[in-house]
């Protein structure tokens, strides 16, 4: 009985840091939107998820990690599709379009957050040790784990540390976000989908 009430109360306090959890990053997101990323401040955050500052910096250090943590989950949930595609056997093209596609369906509808995010990603890339990171951004394993089967499949160099390709990938959807943002309605999503593809695999293939 004593170790069901136990349980039971730690399952409550869970759900409850996540509850809160999620309340600050949609806050956190309003307030984004609203005002601009630079202009929010973490006291404003706290106020309007009605929590304390203390309370805040326990869940988040700062704004990047808010951020961070949203543009995490979005891709976990469309994660799934692409872990399932890796079932079919396709080559390495249709592998990429499928990313860059959902890569696109993430951020369409945040590019101001997103051109945050990304420099905040560059950031961090600069800061760790590409051969040997733990805290690879979801979008990274998906990336790697395309690059490993390709290369078991004989399509691309197996010289060449799959992680160092990841990385040209991702330097190629990030230019592919920044055209998208300052190009405006002249930019051609498709054909620069097109492009970054034909662009990597041309100079890595076997």
């Amino acid at each position: 009985k004593n170790s069901k009430g136990v349980l039971i109360s730690m399952n409550r306090r869970e759900r409850k840091k996540e509850q809160t959890k999620d309340n600050i990053i949609d806050c956190a997101l309003g307030l984004f939107k609203e005002k601009g990323f630079e202009e929010t401040y973490m006291e404003e955050i706290a106020e309007k998820s009605d929590v304390s500052k203390g309370t805040l910096y326990n869940y988040f250090q700062d704004k990047e990690s808010i951020l961070v943590t949203y543009f995490q989950s979005l891709s976990a949930d469309y994660s799934l599709d692409i872990i399932e595609s890796f079932k079919e056997k396709h080559d390495i093209k249709v592998h990429l379009s499928n990313i860059l596609d959902f890569i696109n369906d993430m951020f369409k509808n945040d590019m101001e957050l997103a051109a945050v995010y990304f420099k905040y990603r560059l950031q961090a890339l600069f800061k760790s040790n590409p051969f040997d990171n733990p805290q690879r951004s979801g979008l990274e394993s998906l990336i790697l784990e395309i690059l490993r089967q390709a290369q078991e499949r004989n399509e691309l160099r197996s010289d060449i540390p799959v992680i160092i390709m990841a990385r040209n990938i991702q330097f190629l959807y990030i230019n592919y976000f920044i055209s998208r943002i300052y190009e405006g309605e002249s930019f051609d999503a498709a054909a620069l989908k097109i492009q970054i593809i034909e662009l990597f695999v041309n100079g890595a293939r076997a």
